[in-house]
């Protein structure tokens, strides 16, 4: 069986090729989830707290990165893009859910940290929350983002441009937050279920010399 330190170590291995495969997308939201997820994986070893996340969490953290990579690899094969559903193709909604998924899970590992090492005590109901806010947070972000790049390329994005023109826009920028508040409601019902009745100190791993 693989020791955490060599799982958390894979799960950064797999965060940074899709950091790169984000980097050749021009995927910038990506990159700033990886960067993120990283960040979080490494603090409790590099700042030697004496504890680390519980195996499943750090195992739950490869999911994302191989699926998107899957997902890049099938749309350059298969053209999920050209698969339309309610006029935004599928693979925005399938990467916006991919990332609400490790978002929220990113949120839920910041809340263990918080928790444990800077006294901000929340009870397992409350993490879930806390990493659902977080997740919705970063959801917010990535509006904003597509908004941003959206007027860049000189798409309608204000409510005089859309005047005798397609409201086409309305639609992609609410694909994101749609599909996370799907995969984040559930997920926080999983989780939810999965800590009832347990512990916070179930979600952590003393780090052993």
């Amino acid at each position: 069986m693989l020791s955490s330190k060599r799982l958390v170590s894979a799960s950064v291995a797999l965060s940074v090729v899709l950091g790169i495969i984000a980097f050749l997308g021009h995927d910038w939201m990506w990159m700033i989830i990886d960067a993120i997820c990283v960040v979080l994986l490494v603090i409790p070893y590099v700042k030697d707290l004496g504890y680390c996340y519980n195996r499943n969490i750090v195992a739950m953290s490869m999911v994302a990165p191989v699926v998107a990579s899957a997902v890049y690899v099938l749309n350059f094969f298969f053209s999920l893009e050209s698969e339309i559903l309610w006029q935004v193709n599928l693979y925005t909604y399938v990467t916006a859910g991919i990332q609400a998924y490790q978002c929220f899970l990113l949120g839920f590992m910041l809340s263990v940290i918080l928790d444990r090492s800077y006294n901000l005590t929340m009870t397992v109901p409350w993490m879930v929350v806390f990493a659902l806010t977080f997740a919705m947070s970063m959801t917010v972000l990535d509006m904003f983002f597509t908004f941003g790049l959206m007027y860049a390329e000189g798409y309608p994005v204000f409510n005089q441009d859309f005047y005798d023109s397609d409201r086409y826009t309305n639609y992609l920028l609410m694909s994101s937050p749609m599909a996370s508040t799907i995969v984040t409601a559930v997920f926080a019902a999983l989780m939810f279920i999965r800590g009832r009745g347990k512990d916070k100190e179930f979600f952590i791993e003393e780090v052993t010399a």
